[in-house]
């Protein structure tokens, strides 16, 4: 598991350059965005959003001592010609991130030793995570990113959830590392 965060996280960690890249600003105060109207880019920026998402759950899962899921996630970002394949990789990966996400949320739910607040908020999360989240969607740009977003909403708010009842450790450093 700790090769996978460490692979995930160096994903992550090449999308923060991209994303600096995204919101810089030239000299005139004009937003630079050529590399955000290149498909192939987005296609990146929403592969490095869903491997954080596994990287997320993970944290997550060891925090709680949840087991591991049966399939592990591995999230490719992008080394193919092919766009049309990627997006329909990409909806296949972010259908798994959901499931992953459901899957984490019933062991939750059920678990008696899990703290009651977070118990609560699996419960509820399993209960309204829309179904569409658990199947690929149109391998569409604009499908990817609304499922993004959908997917971040949960598990965002399940990570941080969870990291904020976790135990802080004395060295200082943080309990859920991002970046």
């Amino acid at each position: 598991m700790r090769k996978l965060l460490i692979v995930a996280l160096t994903l992550g960690l090449s999308g923060c350059a991209v994303f600096e890249d995204l919101v810089s600003v030239d000299e005139d105060g004009a937003n630079i965005s050529t590399v955000a109207a290149n498909e192939p880019q987005s296609l990146l920026e929403l592969s490095i959003m869903t491997g954080r998402y596994g990287v997320m759950l993970d944290q997550a899962r060891e925090i709680l001592r949840l087991p591991e899921p049966k399939e592990l996630v591995a999230v490719t970002a992008g080394g193919s010609d092919d766009t049309a394949a990627e997006r329909i990789e990409l909806a296949r990966q972010q259908a798994k991130i959901a499931n992953e996400f459901i899957v984490d949320a019933k062991r939750a739910c059920a678990r008696r030793r899990v703290p009651k607040n977070l118990r609560d908020l699996a419960c509820e999360s399993q209960r309204t995570v829309p179904a569409e989240l658990q199947a690929p969607t149109q391998p569409e740009m604009q499908a990817l990113a609304k499922r993004s977003d959908q997917m971040g909403e949960y598990i965002m708010t399940w990570w941080q959830a969870v990291c904020d009842e976790a135990p802080k450790p004395r060295d200082g450093d943080p309990v859920c590392p991002m970046e």
